[in-house]
Order: C-alpha cells, then sequence, then structure tokens
C-alpha cells in the first residue's frame, strides 16, 4: 500500500464545474416548476390553496437555499484542491531546485 495520496486536479475540476451546472439546472426546473404550480393554484379559490401556495413559495425558498449550500461547498472544495495543487507545485520546485544543486559537480581548485 502506498503512502502517497494521488489527486488528478484535473478531474476535480472538471467534476467541480460538472456538479455546479447539475445543481444550476435542477434549480432552474425547480423553480419553473413552482411557477407553474404557482399559476395552477393561483387560477383557483379557496383558503386551502392560499396555505398550498405558501407553502410551495416556502419550499421553494428552502430549495435556493440548499442550492446555495451545495454550491458553496462545491466551491469550497474547488478552492482547496487549488490551494493544495500551488503547494505541491512549490514543494516540487523546492525539490527540484534541491536536485540540481546537488547534481552539479562541485568545483575544487585542482586544475585552475
Amino acid at each position: 500500500m502506498s503512502s502517497q495520496i494521488l489527486i488528478n486536479y484535473g478531474e476535480v475540476y472538471s467534476k467541480v464545474s460538472e456538479f455546479r451546472n447539475r445543481i444550476d439546472a435542477e434549480l432552474q426546473q425547480t423553480n419553473n416548476d413552482y411557477r407553474q404550480g404557482n399559476f395552477a393554484i393561483n387560477q383557483m379559490d379557496g383558503s386551502a390553496n392560499a396555505h398550498f401556495a405558501e407553502a410551495m413559495i416556502a419550499n421553494q425558498r428552502k430549495s435556493q437555499v440548499t442550492a446555495d449550500t451545495v454550491t458553496k461547498l462545491i466551491m469550497f472544495m474547488e478552492h482547496s484542491a487549488r490551494q493544495v495543487e500551488r503547494k505541491e507545485q512549490n514543494i516540487a520546485r523546492i525539490f527540484e531546485a534541491s536536485a540540481m544543486r546537488t547534481s552539479r559537480p562541485m568545483r575544487t581548485g585542482v586544475g585552475l
């Protein structure tokens, strides 16, 4: 078992983008469904319909809050991945520079 954690950052960013697009599409569809439901309810009479309409509006708001929360989590994941990627790149540069310094032959005063 390897002690390394290998992260495919391109895959992370691709999935984050995919998830964000799916959330946006689902939220848009949900909002369309709520609008259609509200329109149908508003065409009817009765206090029960008014309560149902209020419940639908409350659920629509909850859907928006949930989507916003999930989007924030996805953005946090993306930001975290970018930070880790930058740190890995910095560490790699340090190791490369160190390897270059140690691989150069040392100059001595002999033969000059």
